[in-house]
């Protein structure tokens, strides 16, 4: 009896462990693109896309490794994010903090509710000479951290 219970406790270990190494090296975050809103090069627009099952919060976003003057998570019920986007006064696109909304899977996004439904995500952050952008976020409890390097626009 003692036996079948630690392989039944072992198998659990493995497979848990098997799971966590799965996601570790498919995270489910990942960011589609980048454009500026205006000339001004102290802001971004990083479109970012759940490839996961779950929904994912927010932790903290660095930008050159440090806390930058404002960040926050833009969504869209329309249009992707892209330069000839109007963010200002388009009654579609919201924005929120940071751990306020979750977001949600892509691939159980309904197409068919745009102007109804969150339809994309971008994360808008404010900060001098822009270069490097992280996302700390959770996914199933589990924490992640995403980062992009950001090429210079010419």
């Amino acid at each position: 009896m003692k036996k079948l219970l630690f392989v039944l406790l072992f198998s659990v270990l493995v497979v848990g462990a098997a799971f966590i190494i799965y996601l570790k090296s498919n995270p489910p975050l990942v960011m589609n693109s980048y454009t500026n809103p205006t000339d001004d090069s102290t802001n971004r627009i990083v479109e970012i896309e759940n490839k996961g099952l779950h929904e994912i919060e927010l932790q903290q976003i660095l930008v050159n490794d440090k806390v930058p003057e404002s960040a926050e998570l833009v969504v869209s019920k329309s249009e992707p994010f892209e330069a000839e986007t109007k963010l200002v006064g388009n009654p579609n696109i919201t924005y929120h903090k940071l751990r306020q909304i979750t977001i949600f899977p892509s691939q159980y996004i309904d197409r068919q509710a745009v102007g109804k439904q969150p339809q994309h995500y971008a994360v808008k952050v404010e900060a001098p000479s822009i270069k490097k952008i992280t996302i700390k976020y959770k996914y199933l409890k589990i924490p992640f951290t995403l980062t992009a390097e950001l090429q210079e626009k010419k």
